[in-house]
């Protein structure tokens, strides 16, 4: 064969290798995007709020030179005229900023200080987890807290809003790992869906989405109030001797396996012909 036949051969072969790895996973092409995006580095991060400072600055600018204007008799400068130019600009800029922004997510530490789950937040916290509690607890612009996540997992309906991110908690579990806890107002997300999101033969579904598709990561779902319609959602670093298989945080403090509605349905029903029986 020449050298270009086997060129192309090999090319061929290479591409088929491609297609075969990529129709092995087409379920976590998308994920995997989005969980790159989770822990994406950003040159630094902005702890204050940017729109207060820039209305409040334009608004300081177009006070003084409306003040010196009046003071001189209606006479300018070139300092006054460059004061009307920009000050009116960053004030609408700002204050359309101070409209799109979302100010920091509260964070507590029940049970612990903030210097003790600060340690064990760098010494057991995964990348992703330091991630969205960093992400959170600053001044965001334009989309939600953990939109892109939330609309990935499905726990937006189509055309709506996703959950919104009221509150985080740090706590250690009982195996000496790192837990962060986040508790979401989700008015269009039934309890049923966070579930199913979670249940069935791939139950550490969500634990892996934000474990970057390892086994780094165990999560367990809570329902906080019905009345509310608040969910709390925990990703946990999975300890020695811990499966990541999801569960749900019962109100006694227990922990059950999540099952699909529908062998949740089929429990019931030989727990009903069981109770019936003699």
């Amino acid at each position: 064969d020449s050298p270009a036949a086997a060129t192309a051969a090999a090319a061929a072969a290479t591409a088929r290798r491609g297609a075969a790895l990529r129709a092995r996973r087409p379920l976590m092409q998308k994920e995997d995007g989005v969980r790159a995006g989770l822990v994406t580095e950003v040159p630094f991060e902005v702890r204050f709020s940017i729109g207060n400072v820039i209305s409040v600055s334009g608004f300081v600018l177009l006070a003084y030179s409306l003040g010196s204007f009046l003071l001189k008799n209606g006479q300018s400068d070139l300092v006054q005229t460059l004061g009307f130019v920009y000050a009116i600009p960053a004030l609408v800029g700002g204050l359309a900023l101070k409209y799109a922004e979302l100010p920091p997510v509260p964070l507590t530490q029940p049970g612990s200080s903030a210097a003790e789950m600060e340690a064990l937040r760098e010494s057991k916290g995964t990348k992703i987890q330091k991630k969205i509690l960093s992400d959170a607890t600053r001044f965001t612009y334009g989309d939600a807290h953990m939109e892109e996540p939330l609309r990935a997992l499905k726990l937006a309906p189509k055309g709506q809003g996703v959950p919104v991110l009221q509150c985080l908690s740090e706590s250690r579990t009982p195996a000496g790992g790192y837990a962060l806890s986040m508790v979401f107002y989700a008015p269009n997300t039934p309890y049923r869906v966070w579930k199913d999101r979670m249940a069935g033969p791939d139950g550490g579904r969500i634990a892996r989405f934000f474990g970057d598709g390892k086994k780094s990561l165990r999560a367990w779902v809570r329902l906080v109030s019905v009345k509310e319609r608040t969910v709390e959602l925990t990703i946990a670093t999975l300890e020695e001797g811990e499966e990541d298989t999801a569960l749900e945080l019962l109100k006694d403090g227990s922990f059950a396996p999540i099952l699909t509605a529908a062998a949740e349905e089929e429990a019931a029903e030989a727990a009903a012909k069981a109770a019936a029986s003699p």
